[in-house]
């Protein structure tokens, strides 16, 4: 297995705090479905996926590290006591807030990470958001049609006519488990699509993941990680009204010569005129 193969699961396990981050600032919102449930599938999904990494970064470590690593014990003991299977002498941790169980988390994934190094690309990176894609829809309320108007609105030139030609159509390599079961010679009839989210979060997940699909389909070495200045930006424009949840641009919010004046501040020049 590659190093961005490995990656992959890693990647994953941090999506699964990502989720429980939402869940955390969405609480109120989520009301209606198992909480609990939903929270404790997010995280034997994260165990699982760390000891995929160690499994394959480190074989043959496992009864050595438990016995030397508190970490790396309670990884393995959340996954074979309950995410794997149900044993009758498991006993959850317990947290006293959603905050103690998000950071004991993100310290395990990375001392998974610090014990793997060698095992995954240096330039892979944890960037931490709240986002989780299925409850995100469902605290907003979009099914299908209505997510497919906000795309219209964001994108308001993508059904505009093109000068386009008839072209090849391509397989989608959307797994990176797939490329077991793709020969070279085949390679050339695959796309990697990617798709650029519902929200900046969400976007920078699928960016994430399209990195690691195509340098694991290509033999690349890519990557995207947040900038935080840009976040900050987005976070203050969205404060402001100009841009929504969904990272649509709300022009008419400019016309309030307040909002106008701020939006010029945020962005740190004059770039806007009032005409």
């Amino acid at each position: 297995m590659t190093k961005w193969e490995l990656s992959r699961y890693l990647i994953d396990a941090k999506k699964s705090i990502d989720s429980v981050i939402f869940i955390s600032d969405n609480i109120k919102a989520l009301a209606n479905i198992d909480v609990r449930n939903k929270v404790q599938s997010k995280r034997d999904y994260f165990f699982i996926n760390c000891c995929a990494v160690l499994d394959k970064a480190l074989p043959n470590q496992k009864k050595a590290l438990c016995k030397s690593d508190d970490t790396v014990h309670a990884l393995y003991y959340e996954r074979d006591k309950h995410a794997a299977h149900k044993d009758d002498t498991y006993i959850p941790k317990q947290y006293d807030s959603f905050g103690d169980m998000i950071t004991d988390m993100k310290k395990q994934l990375a001392h998974v990470k610090d014990l793997c190094k060698t095992s995954l690309p240096e330039i892979l990176t944890l960037d931490f958001v709240s986002h989780d894609r299925e409850l995100f829809r469902l605290v907003n309320g979009l099914t299908a049609k209505v997510e497919e108007k906000i795309s219209e609105r964001k994108y308001p030139f993508r059904q505009s006519p093109q000068n386009t030609q008839q072209g090849m159509v391509f397989k989608a390599f959307n797994d990176t488990e797939d490329i077991r079961e793709i020969s070279q010679s085949d390679r050339c009839r695959y796309a990697v699509p990617l798709d650029n989210g519902i929200n900046y979060n969400e976007g920078l997940q699928n960016r994430q993941d399209f990195c690691i699909r195509v340098n694991v389909f290509y033999g690349m070495d890519t990557w995207c990680e947040v900038n935080q200045e840009a976040l900050s930006k987005m976070k203050e424009l969205r404060e402001c009204g100009v841009i929504d949840q969904y990272g649509v641009f709300e022009p008419e919010a400019l016309m309030n010569p307040a909002i106008f004046e701020k939006v010029n501040i945020i962005l740190g020049k004059e770039v806007l005129t009032n005409d």
